[in-house]
């Protein structure tokens, strides 16, 4: 009696799977792993310049602008976002307790949520306040976008630098939900310079800079942090 052989399926996916276990232990193989001492000198050096650049850029532009806005208004918006942020950034920077990083569906709804749940916390609390909403007519949001992109520039480049060459199954996702971390943090300091919450505005001026943010890191991740483009060998091509 014949034996029966596994799935093609089955065989191609043992096979991927094997694939990629040998391309993680050749690249651990071949760069030896900085000492822990090391790598967390590096991201405190790293993380210094991320923060401290943006918030140079952002003094320079004006810093905080409360006026015509109540400081109540101010305050509920930038904690709210702030909150939101620091939450979404702990699910698109960190990689969690695995190796491999955060699982798809996680960083998928992160990348989904961000720019969702900073629009609609800023509209809904500022439509409690009269005359927030309104139209300004010298300000249709092009100062936010470029604002949004500068602040944007280093800490992008610097947490992708952190994580390159570290993910072996999804990097332009997880390059995506890195820039949508970036975007909130950026989001809360253009919060607080921008006074304006007519919702045309904030479509341009604010969620547009954030999706292209998205978009752009997207792209970089799948040249930045995929574990192939460090150089370790395919196994079986």
């Amino acid at each position: 009696m014949s034996e029966s052989k596994p799935p093609t399926s089955e065989v191609s996916t043992g096979s991927a799977g094997a694939q990629l276990r040998a391309r993680v232990i050749a690249l651990s193989a071949r760069e030896p792993s900085p000492t822990r001492a090391q790598s967390c000198l590096r991201q405190r050096i790293v993380l210094v310049i991320v923060m401290l650049v943006p918030l140079l850029i952002f003094i320079a532009w004006g810093g905080i602008r409360i006026a015509p806005r109540p400081e109540r208004l101010v305050l509920q918006t930038a904690l709210g976002s702030a909150v939101l942020a620091a939450g979404l950034s702990i699910v698109g920077i960190g990689r969690g307790q695995s190796m491999l990083g955060r699982p798809r569906s996680w960083l998928f709804a992160q990348v989904l949520l961000t720019p969702a749940l900073l629009f609609v916390w800023r509209v809904l609390v500022s439509a409690r306040y009269p005359q927030m909403m309104i139209e300004w007519v010298d300000r249709p949001g092009f100062r936010c976008f470029s604002l949004s992109l500068i602040l944007a520039v280093v800490p992008l480049l610097g947490v992708l630098w952190l994580r390159r060459g570290s993910d072996p199954l999804h990097p332009p996702l997880t390059g995506a939900a890195s820039g949508a971390a970036v975007g909130a943090g950026v989001w809360v300091l253009v919060d607080l310079w921008c006074p304006v919450s007519y919702l045309p505005h904030l479509l341009l001026g604010h969620v547009l800079p954030l999706l292209l943010l998205i978009a752009l890191s997207a792209l970089l991740g799948t040249r930045i942090l995929s574990v192939a483009k460090r150089g370790a060998p395919l196994v079986g091509r």
